[in-house]
Parts: C-alpha cells; sequence; structure tokens
C-alpha cells in the first residue's frame, strides 16, 4: 500500500469520524410536532371578523354553519383565543378578546364548539375543545357527547354505554364497506328511551352526535349531527 494511498485513507476516515455526530444528532432530533384545529358553530355570531392568536399574530378565521372550518395552523398551544378588532385609545387597531379554551395536552388535531354567550359584561363566545385527531377518533365511528345534565345511556352498534353529564364516547359502527343504516337508542339513567333513530355509517366517514337537554319539560333531547368524510390514503409509489 502506497504511503499516498495511505493518507488519503486516513483523511476520509477522519472526515467521516468528525462529521458523524453531527449526522446523529440531525437525525435524532425529533421534528416538531404540527398542531391544526378546526370549529364548527350552529348559530351566526355577532361579530362580523373573528381571528384567532398564533404567537403574537392574528389571524382570519371563518366558519361554516353547522359543519367544520377548515383546518388551520397553531405554533404556540396552551389555549386558543378567539378575539375581534378593536379601536386603541391612540386611535390605532388592537384585539379585543372574545373567548378561550384550553388546548388538550398531546393533542395534535383539535376541534372547538363555538357558541355567542348572551349580553353580558364577561366574554362574548363560549368555547369547548376535544381532542379530534384521527388516532383517538377513526374513520367508521360514531363520537356521542352528553351536553345534557343527566346520565344517558347509549345503545349503537350492537353496544350499551352509559354516557355521563359532560362526556363522550367513540363506537364503531361495523358497516360494510358500502355502508348502511344503525340504529341509535339514547336512554335515561333507568334504560327508559328518550330518542331513537337510524344513522348512516360508512367506513370513511366520522359522525359526531351532540346531545342536549330537551328544549321544554319531558320533551326529547335536542340532537345534532356533525359529518366528516376521511378520502383514504393514496398509497405511495414505490421506489
Amino acid at each position: 500500500m502506497s504511503r499516498r494511498f495511505l493518507a488519503i485513507l486516513i483523511l476520509k476516515c477522519l472526515v467521516l469520524l468528525v462529521g458523524c455526530p453531527y449526522t446523529l444528532r440531525a437525525q435524532s432530533t425529533p421534528e416538531k410536532t404540527r398542531l391544526e384545529f378546526s370549529c364548527v358553530l350552529w348559530e351566526p355570531l355577532p361579530i362580523s371578523e373573528v381571528f384567532y392568536r398564533d404567537g403574537e399574530n392574528y389571524l382570519p378565521l371563518e366558519f361554516s354553519l353547522g359543519n367544520r372550518s377548515r383546518l388551520y395552523p397553531l405554533n404556540q398551544a396552551g389555549t386558543l383565543e378567539l378575539y375581534e378588532k378593536a379601536e386603541a385609545t391612540d386611535g390605532g387597531t388592537t384585539y379585543r378578546l372574545l373567548g378561550k379554551a384550553p388546548w388538550i395536552e398531546g393533542a395534535r388535531r383539535m376541534l372547538f364548539l363555538i357558541n355567542a354567550v348572551p349580553a353580558t359584561t364577561g366574554l362574548q363566545v363560549k368555547m369547548f375543545g376535544m381532542n379530534d385527531a384521527l388516532d383517538v377518533f377513526p374513520p367508521g365511528t360514531f363520537r356521542f357527547v352528553n351536553f345534557s345534565r343527566a346520565i344517558l345511556q347509549v345503545k349503537f352498534g350492537g353496544q350499551t354505554q352509559k354516557l355521563p353529564p359532560g362526556e363522550m364516547n367513540a363506537i364503531q359502527s361495523h358497516v360494510s364497506e358500502k355502508g348502511g343504516f344503525v340504529p341509535l337508542l339514547v336512554g335515561d339513567s333507568d334504560g327508559k328511551v328518550v330518542f331513537e333513530t337510524r344513522l348512516f355509517g360508512q367506513p370513511t366517514g366520522r359522525e359526531m352526535v351532540f346531545i342536549g337537554p330537551p328544549a321544554k319539560s319531558g320533551g326529547e333531547p335536542m340532537v345534532k349531527f356533525l359529518t366528516q368524510i376521511i378520502p383514504p390514503e393514496v398509497p405511495k409509489p414505490k421506489g
């Protein structure tokens, strides 16, 4: 082996040894988790423009009544805060807090329900957030949310589950690839049926069922639905 070849080989080894720590460090650095959220409201808000705060930025937020909004990115999450524009004391523009809700620790995607609060001296918007990640609420699943003040029993998809006030649960519909109707029975704490219907399930759909108190004593509970279709993942081309 010539001295020149040996010197070149040693030089290459030194380059690899010096470069390895940086390469390993770069590979071990975790990617920043992407956070995103959507919103839904059932009644128009008495505010023309709504903004959400992301760090020092105030970004516009658009709604679609009775439907999920598009997904919005969020870099800093401890709470989601909504604002409206207001006039500052110096005549410029500032932002006034409308409402806020905590971000669930560990959640990558959230859904926030937004409602206007009747005339008050406090915040004008009430918000309720839930983990909306696909691994928590996957396609083919129905999620039931109890907004009433009583314990309910939900019978769906061959299962019967108790649902305390303020709680939610998810039940697989187990429908075929073509989809199908699944009976839903909602009972009180004694099992007496207070609401029944049939819901259409499909493997690519996520259905939320919000159960609220009846509009009048002795009536049926108020029930609202929120449907989302999740397109199937496109297989990546083989390299």
